[in-house]
């Protein structure tokens, strides 16, 4: 009879600790550890009003391509001022280039936006090459995270993990089943809720991939509710101590 309360004892506790790992832990609906799914083409990031564009043109004249480039240095991205030094999408989509002129660029990716502005400066210049990165791409991460904030986003592709790892990655206490995204479209802000412990629905949504100026919102979960004082906090790790001590002390005799 000891032993069986022995070995229930132990049983529980280490269900207790699968069933802790597992709320802490990212698509745990995963078994293998190893294994691949196919990737679907992820969604190339499109302009929105309010982006900063840096175009950088080029030519074999140096004047000319310096006339294009006043201010381009070895590290585009923001100027000392705190303002991202390109071209600013205005309101209806549009931005200013020297001899091109207006041009819309709402909802096209650089590659297209690198094709026209090429097609528009062939007609006056020769053997023009063009480059074109956004460099106001951020994203900010509020809520139950280690360093809830805003991040600079280098590249134009930049997952929801990718921020979660910027923000120090979530606290055990958030809420991993309901992780609120706000991106903002043409004007209309849309929400969006994913489950980190469903993979193939978090890794085939849209909102996977982020956008400028998405906003990742991590709740807390439910023990974040309860007091936070010193005698709560320690709980846990007395509790522990405990179960381990009574385990102990039957196994002992």
């Amino acid at each position: 009879m000891q032993s069986f309360r022995v070995t229930l004892l132990v049983l529980s506790l280490w269900l207790a600790g699968c069933t802790g790992s597992r709320k802490i832990t990212y698509f745990n609906d995963i078994a293998a550890t190893t294994g691949y799914d196919p990737v679907e083409r992820y969604p190339q990031l499109k302009i929105q009003s309010g982006d900063v564009l840096q175009i950088i043109v080029s030519t074999p004249d140096k004047d000319v391509t310096q006339f294009f480039n006043p201010n381009l240095s070895g590290s585009p991205g923001p100027s000392g001022t705190g303002v991202d030094q390109g071209y600013l999408v205005d309101s209806a989509g549009f931005i200013r280039l020297p001899i091109a002129g207006k041009m819309y660029v709402r909802n096209k990716t650089t590659a297209v936006i690198n094709e026209e502005v090429t097609t528009e400066l062939s007609k006056t210049l020769k053997n023009v090459y063009v480059s074109t990165r956004m460099v106001s791409f951020k994203v900010s991460v509020l809520g139950d995270v280690a360093r809830p904030g805003s991040f600079r986003i280098g590249a134009e592709r930049a997952s929801i993990l990718d921020a979660l790892s910027m923000a120090g990655d979530m606290n055990t206490t958030a809420d991993r089943k309901d992780v609120m995204i706000i991106r903002e479209v043409d004007g209309i802000r849309h929400y969006t809720s994913l489950n980190l412990n469903d993979s193939k629905t978090t890794l085939n949504s849209p909102y996977y991939y982020l956008a400028n100026n998405d906003v990742v919102y991590i709740k807390p979960g439910p023990g974040k509710q309860f007091p936070t004082s010193r005698l709560v906090q320690l709980l846990p790790a007395i509790l522990s101590a405990i179960s381990l001590a009574t385990t102990i002390i039957l196994l002992s005799k």
